[in-house]
C-alpha cells in the first residue's frame, strides 16, 4: 500500500514510510497481556448496533462473474475504507472507527491481521503475534485473541472484511523476509482453521509488491491452505501499484476477485482488467490516492511530482473506475497511522464523499451496467481516455439505465436511442449527493441529445454525474 502521510515523517507516501522502516526489528519491551476476562466482558456488554445491513454472508461471485452477490443472490456493491491494522488501537477505539464508518455508509473494511509498518507485530495491549517474533508458524494466543475480538466487532457491525494475511511490503519489504512456502502453508492452515467461523471474509495476499518466485510460491501455499480450511472464504491479491491481482495470479484457481491498484487514471487499469476473458472475474479498485498524501500522483494526467491527492482527484478516480467496470471501490486516508489526530481524520472530505457513489447506485440496477468503451452511448464530448477530460460512461444491458461521469465543465452528446423508453435525465452532485432534474426531461429515446454540466457543484468544482433512466426500469 502506498499509504501516505505527513506528521513527524514529513510528506511521505505510505510506501516511502514503510520503506524507511526497512526490516529492522524494533526493541521488544516487556509486553503485558490483555486481560482476557475484561476483554470478553467489554465485548459482551457492548450493545450490538441496530443494523440496517440486510446482506446475508458469505458473498459469492455472480453468475456472469462480474460482481459479488450475497447468499440470497442479491448484488453487493463493495464500498470499502482502510483502517488497516485496527488492532493498533484499544477496543473502545475500534468501536469508534466501526460506528463512524457504518454511519457514513461503508459496507467493507480493508484490515490487516499483522502490522505492516514495523516488526514485530504488536497490538494495542502490547501482545506480540509470534514467538520467536518473526516465526509465522509460532503464534502467541494473547495476540490472536485480540485479533479475534476485533473481527467479532467488525462482524457485529455487519461489515464485509478484506483481510491482509501477510504484508510483503514495498521497497526493502517487511514480512517478505520472513516467509517461505512451507511456513506460509503452516500459517495458512492456522488462519483458515481459526477464522473459518467468519462468513464475512475475503483474504488479501501479497501486499504492495510483485512477487519473485519464492514469494509467489509462498502466496499460493498460503491461499491454498486457507481455502482447504475455509472453502467459503473469497481471495484476492494486492500487488505493486499499476498492477492487478491477475497480472501475476490469473492462472490460480484460488483467485476470486481481481484487485486493481493505481495512482494513474483508474479507468485505464480497470478497463484493461474488465476486458480480461480467461477467466472473467469481478474487478474492484482496491487502492488509489489518499487525501493530502503524494502517492505517485505524477502518474495522473494533470498532476506533477510533489502535488497532493485532493478530494476531487480521489473521487474522479473512483467514478472513473466504477463506470469502467469495477464492482467496488475502496477509499483510504492516513487513518492507518493512528497518529494523535486520527479521530479528526475520520471526517476528511474524501471519505464523506465516497459513500455518495453507493447512494446513487444501490437503488438502481448498477450490476447491469457495462462500460461504454466504444462511445456508442456518449458519442461526442467524451474527451480522451488518457487525459483528465475523459468522460466515463456505462449503459445497462437492457437499456433501462445509463450513467456518465463528467470530470469538468462541458457538453456531451448522448445517443438516447440506446435507451429503451422515455428518458428521465438528472444531474447528480458527487460532492453532496443532491440530484437535479435536467430541464426538458423526460426525453424521447430518439436520436442524440446534448447535455451540458450545470456549473459548479457544492464543492465549487466542475464534475457532475449524469443519470439517464427509463420509467420502465426495474
Amino acid at each position: 500500500m502506498d499509504r501516505k502521510g505527513q506528521g513527524m515523517n514529513g510528506a511521505l507516501s505510505r510506501r516511502q514510510f514503510l520503506t524507511r522502516q526497512g526490516i529492522a526489528v524494533g526493541g521488544i519491551a516487556a509486553a503485558w497481556l490483555l486481560d482476557e476476562a475484561r476483554l470478553h466482558a467489554d465485548s459482551a456488554a457492548a450493545k450490538a448496533p441496530d443494523s440496517k445491513n440486510d446482506v446475508v454472508f458469505p458473498l459469492k461471485i455472480s453468475r456472469n462473474h462480474r460482481y459479488l452477490v450475497d447468499s440470497r443472490g442479491r448484488p453487493f456493491f463493495l464500498l470499502g475504507d482502510t483502517p488497516w491494522f485496527l488492532q493498533k488501537v484499544p477496543l473502545e477505539d475500534v468501536r469508534r472507527v466501526l460506528e463512524d464508518r457504518r454511519a457514513k455508509g461503508f459496507n467493507t473494511l480493508f484490515l490487516e491481521i499483522l502490522d505492516d509498518s514495523r516488526l514485530p507485530s504488536r497490538d494495542a495491549y502490547g501482545n506480540v503475534a509470534f514467538e520467536p517474533p518473526l516465526d509465522i508458524t509460532r503464534p502467541l494466543e494473547a495476540y490472536w485473541r485480540y485479533a479475534d475480538a476485533v473481527m467479532d466487532e467488525v462482524t457485529r457491525y455487519g461489515s464485509f472484511i478484506i483481510m491482509s494475511d501477510l504484508w510483503y511490503g514495498a521497497g526493502k519489504g517487511l514480512w517478505m523476509h520472513h516467509v517461505m512456502p512451507e511456513s506460509a502453508r503452516i500459517y495458512g492452515h492456522f488462519l483458515g482453521r481459526r477464522y473459518a467461523r467468519f462468513q464475512n471474509l475475503m483474504w488479501m495476499h501479497v501486499g504492495d509488491r510483485n512477487p519473485d518466485q519464492r514469494l509467489f510460491d509462498s502466496a499460493n501455499e498460503l491461499a491454498r491452505a486457507i481455502q482447504k480450511e475455509a472453502p467459503h472464504h473469497l481471495h484476492t491479491a494486492h500487488l505493486q501499484h499499476e498492477y492487478s491481482s491477475a497480472d501475476f495470479f490469473n492462472a490460480e484457481p484460488w483467485l476470486d476477485v481481481n484487485m486493481a491498484y493505481t495512482y494513474g487514471a483508474s479507468s485505464l487499469q480497470v478497463t484493461k482488467e474488465y476486458q480480461r476473458k480467461d477467466p472473467i472475474r469481478p474487478v474492484i479498485l482496491g487502492e488509489t490516492g489518499y487525501e493530502k498524501e503524494p502517492n505517485a500522483i505524477e502518474l495522473l494526467p494533470d498532476a506533477k511530482k510533489g502535488d497532493l491527492w485532493t478530494p476531487y482527484r480521489i473521487r474522479r478516480n473512483a467514478w472513473w473506475a466504477i463506470l469502467s467496470g469495477a464492482c467496488g471501490y475502496c477509499a483510504g486516508t492516513r487513518l492507518w497511522r493512528y497518529e494523535p489526530t486520527w479521530r479528526e481524520v475520520l471526517n476528511v472530505e474524501s471519505v464523506r464523499q465516497a459513500p455518495l457513489i453507493r447512494r446513487l447506485l444501490e437503488p438502481r440496477p448498477w450490476w447491469r451496467l457495462a462500460p461504454d468503451t466504444q462511445h456508442e452511448l456518449v458519442t461526442a464530448g467524451h474527451g480522451q481516455s488518457k487525459q483528465a477530460d475523459h468522460v466515463a460512461a456505462a449503459l445497462a444491458e437492457d437499456g433501462a439505465l445509463a450513467i456518465a461521469y463528467l470530470p469538468g465543465p462541458g457538453t456531451i452528446q448522448v445517443a438516447l436511442s440506446r435507451l429503451r423508453g422515455r428518458v428521465e435525465a438528472s444531474w447528480f452532485d458527487p460532492t453532496s449527493g443532491q440530484s437535479t432534474s435536467v430541464e426538458g426531461s423526460p426525453f424521447d429515446n430518439q436520436g442524440g441529445h446534448g447535455f451540458t454540466a450545470p456549473g459548479k457543484n457544492s464543492a465549487g468544482e466542475g464534475d457532475w454525474v449524469l443519470v439517464l433512466e427509463t420509467s420502465t426500469r426495474n
